[in-house]
């Protein structure tokens, strides 16, 4: 549902670039969250993983061709939400992380969950395979000063599995894995 002109991002490195999405891999994400760390100080910053539902299961299923396909339309959707002060990457085979900087700490998590249902509402069709229905999961954290971008991610991945166990398309937080643990 948005409609906005995304603005060509230009990296000189391209050791940083993910040659498939044209988005940071994980090398550029650890160089572009250092540059923009410091720009919004008041405001919060979270950080995502988002993996792509049964990708690696079914993957064998689609060619390469619609893989790359997949995998670009969903670097698309997630950099129309980028804003100046937030990192996107593409960090594993079918994983993006995501740092969102924002006033509150209820936007980012909106605009994840927000990522998420633009995503599910992507339609994708093969020849072979009909119409394709991609979902992801995602693990979000608010990330504190103090702990470091590795262990923030590290979090992050604990908080997806949450997400991947309890029904997947969905968006985990941590309070929720907090829940989880309560309720055994």
């Amino acid at each position: 549902s948005l409609r906005i002109q995304k603005k060509p991002v230009f990296i000189s490195d391209q050791t940083m670039i993910d040659p498939v999405t044209e988005i940071n891999n994980l090398k550029g994400l650890s160089s572009s969250y250092t540059q923009k760390r410091g720009m919004k100080d008041e405001n919060f910053t979270s950080l995502s993983i988002l993996e792509i539902d049964n990708f690696s299961i079914t993957n064998k299923a689609y060619s390469q061709e619609l893989t790359q396909a997949i995998l670009k339309k969903i670097a698309y959707i997630i950099s129309l939400h980028e804003q100046v002060a937030d990192v996107i990457a593409r960090t594993d085979y079918n994983q993006f992380t995501i740092i969102l900087s924002r006033a509150k700490r209820e936007e980012s998590f909106t605009e994840i969950d927000n990522i998420r249902k633009s995503i599910s509402e992507l339609k994708m069709s093969s020849p072979e395979l009909g119409e394709i229905k991609i979902t992801i999961s995602g693990g979000y954290i608010i990330k504190p000063n103090n702990l470091s971008l590795e262990e923030a991610i590290l979090q992050a991945k604990k908080v997806l599995r949450h997400a991947q166990e309890n029904g997947k398309n969905r968006i985990s937080q941590v309070k929720d894995l907090a829940q989880s643990e309560l309720q055994r």
